[in-house]
């Protein structure tokens, strides 16, 4: 009869699977390494204006990468309005997850709401125009707003657990919150890694679905290229780093 331990046991198999282990997070092993030699040597992980890029608690974010992924995958999730009944359903039995979810989320708008004094001055961006317009249109727009986060978090969490375990839909998130939370900038070049980690890890959908999301992406696309290279304007304060004429640009 063995009288080791179960701890004992899960320590002898780590260790005898250790270089093979090794032997397929080495990529990854060198990523992380050369990111702690390049925080050590740049003196932080910003590059360029370290003073306009400091390290903020800004959890409204992930509030802000859901409406992103609303938008960008809309075709989606309008094709999974004939599956929201029992997404919801599913939910509505579990009323402290829901309860969860909007407490945690007027927090964290409440408390942690920031506005970046790039995002107040660049008009330059669409999300200047975005900010004004709609998510900080009134004190109480992104609120009104949550009901719509709510469902994206709904149809995201079911698609992504229907290909994967709850590990790693929860690391999924714990992921995103690491990259987009100490960010205080409203940028969309944030969501855009994590938004294509979730597009690569969800089913795929049918080929209508598919090709109405590539028009969608064609035409803002090409309204991009459009504003940019047609519709300038002129800065006052305009210098020899920001000369005139100014574009629009993400």
């Amino acid at each position: 009869v063995s009288t080791q331990s179960t701890g004992e046991i899960a320590i002898k198999v780590i260790i005898r699977h250790l270089r093979h282990y090794l032997y397929l997070m080495w990529p990854y092993l060198l990523v992380i390494l050369g990111f702690g030699v390049f925080v050590v040597y740049n003196g932080s992980i910003t590059v360029g204006d370290k003073a306009a890029h400091k390290f903020v608690l800004h959890f409204p974010q992930f509030l802000y990468f859901l409406l992103f992924l609303t938008a960008f995958s809309l075709p989606h999730m309008l094709q999974r309005l004939r599956y929201s009944h029992l997404t919801v359903l599913n939910y509505v039995f579990k009323p402290v997850h829901v309860l969860l979810f909007f407490v945690s989320a007027v927090l964290s708008l409440y408390f942690f709401k920031y506005e970046h004094p790039y995002l107040l001055a660049d008009n330059r961006h669409y999300t200047f125009y975005i900010w004004r317009k709609i998510l900080n249109r009134t004190p109480t727009m992104m609120y009104m707003l949550l009901p719509v986060v709510f469902y994206t978090y709904l149809n995201m969490v079911a698609l992504l657990s229907t290909v994967h375990s709850k590990f790693f839909v929860l690391l999924y998130f714990v992921c995103c919150a690491a990259q987009m939370v100490p960010v205080g900038l409203l940028e969309f070049r944030y969501y855009i890694l994590p938004y294509l980690l979730y597009r690569l890890h969800v089913p795929q959908h049918s080929w209508i679905v598919l090709f109405l999301e590539l028009c969608q992406y064609t035409l803002i696309n090409l309204i991009t290229v459009k504003i940019f290279l047609n519709k300038t304007f002129d800065w006052e304060t305009a210098d020899e780093l920001s000369p005139n004429p100014q574009r629009f640009m993400w």
